[in-house]
């Protein structure tokens, strides 16, 4: 593991690997371990990183400044420090919105998206997490938030809920250390805090990229109880993705449930921009 130094606040990652670079952003409530198969398999051929937002993971937990602006400033700090350029980002949720919000603001220094479950308001909205987070927006939630620890089955629901019938056939480590990062102090903290500035990923939803904008790969588990499924597909009609990938029994978490072809969507996605 290795730290970055956002204002104060560490940020952990890792980093392995040589040749163009692939940035791993997780979902909120994920950690940076959750892309571990396609970590080691990419590691080979590219100088992969792995990123601990801030709240999650082995990165601070700060009090405030989850907000989506301060994210994105992050990466993009993040991606300045290591000098990184024709980058490939890879995101899961909230994790692929901020790759698409990077992309938007310097789309010169991303060669690709990889877009597994991407976060928007319209993905969001129909689903029971789209009621909880309208719910959280309205209420201030930090205090009990940051004084409530979820029990250990109750973070076991909460993983469970994410995964489609293919995951939740499986036993991997990865489970259990999202479980045990829900469990932790403070962990409900960055969720009921970024609640209220999940409505303006509103802009996510009316953009149309350009011909000159990075191509983007989707990929999507039908099954996702998390986000809209079917609204997802109607953001691929706005996104124009290259490659839309629907796995058919797999939920929230496709590349824990599906690493293989997660794992092979993004060296496609990296191959063919390069030969474009």
């Amino acid at each position: 593991m290795q730290v970055f130094d956002f204002h104060g606040v560490s940020v952990a990652y890792d980093h392995a690997g040589s040749g163009s670079p692939i940035v791993f952003l997780h979902n909120i409530g994920g950690e940076r371990r959750i892309w571990a198969n396609q970590f080691e398999a990419l590691k080979t051929t590219h100088s992969v990183y792995a990123l601990d937002l801030f709240g999650y993971g082995e990165s601070d937990t700060p009090a405030t400044g989850y907000t989506i602006d301060n994210y994105v400033d992050m990466l993009s700090e993040f991606i300045a420090a290591h000098d990184l350029s024709d980058v490939t980002l890879v995101g899961n949720c909230f994790g692929s919105a901020l790759s698409l919000m990077y992309a938007r603001r310097s789309p010169q220094n991303v060669r690709a998206l990889v877009l597994c479950s991407p976060l928007t308001a319209a993905t969001l909205r129909p689903t029971p997490t789209g009621w909880l987070a309208r719910a959280a927006s309205r209420i201030p939630l930090d205090t009990p938030a940051n004084a409530i620890r979820l029990p250990l089955p109750a973070a076991g629901w909460v993983v469970r809920e994410q995964l489609g019938p293919r995951g939740r056939d499986m036993t991997h480590t990865a489970f259990t250390t999202l479980r045990h990062r829900w469990a932790e102090p403070r962990r409900l903290l960055p969720p009921a805090a970024i609640a209220r500035d999940l409505p303006n990923l509103n802009v996510l939803d009316h953009f149309h990229p350009g011909p000159a904008f990075p191509p983007i790969t989707t990929i999507w588990g039908e099954k996702n109880r998390i986000l809209s499924a079917r609204a997802g597909a109607r953001l691929d009609k706005s996104l124009s993705p290259v490659e839309a990938i629907r796995l058919p029994d797999c939920g929230h978490l496709v590349m824990l449930e599906a690493p293989e072809t997660v794992t092979a969507a993004i060296t496609s996605a990296s191959r063919t921009a390069l030969a474009s």
